[in-house]
């Protein structure tokens, strides 16, 4: 069971469920409507319309493209924030190639390493967070983890996709900590 609160008026606490439980579940969605929900997956629902009636791959497959999707407005909300701040200026020609880097498709792995160390990767070092999907790279692909200042995307499960969400600072999630004896 799931509820979505679109905030219509301030009522000052958060809602219960019909039998008068808490939530153990709540997502703030990219429109500031707040989605109360029993499981992972029902949030994920919100997100994805249709997703509770695929089979186990297709969720996986969905979860991974509204990833890459979701991985590339974060990334554009981290330039602005730092454009409007003053710490990267995406149009300043000396900075293109960083540009062009944090712009490249969420869908594609990459795979980073400084001119006089070809073949040994390298980490993310500039102010802008790279914002990356998780499954494209290692252990899921051969592509090595591009270590420093990233931000992972994680959509293997419905758990780890939202706590992956919630850790980019555009969204919130929050999970009630299971019941003694439910681990």
């Amino acid at each position: 069971m799931k509820f979505r609160d679109h905030h219509d008026s301030c009522h000052g606490s958060n809602p219960v469920r019909d039998d008068g439980g808490e939530w153990t579940h709540a997502m703030v969605l990219h429109d500031g409507s707040t989605v109360y929900a029993d499981t992972p997956a029902e949030i994920v629902e919100e997100m994805i319309p249709g997703y509770e009636g695929l089979d186990d791959q297709a969720k996986q497959d969905a979860r991974v493209r509204h990833a890459a999707r979701t991985a590339s407005v974060v990334q554009q909300i981290l330039i602005d924030r730092a454009k409007f701040d003053g710490a990267f200026d995406p149009d300043d020609p000396e900075l293109a190639g960083l540009a062009q880097i944090l712009t490249t498709d969420k869908a594609l792995a990459l795979t980073l390493e400084l001119p006089d160390k070809p073949g040994e990767p390298a980490d993310w070092l500039p102010v802008v967070p790279l914002v990356l999907v998780r499954s494209s790279y290692a252990p899921h692909t051969d592509y090595p983890a591009i270590g420093g200042n990233v931000i992972w995307i994680d959509p293997s499960t419905d758990e780890s996709y939202l706590d992956s969400l919630n850790d980019t600072g555009i969204f919130s999630y929050w999970a009630a900590d299971p019941a003694a004896g439910e681990c």
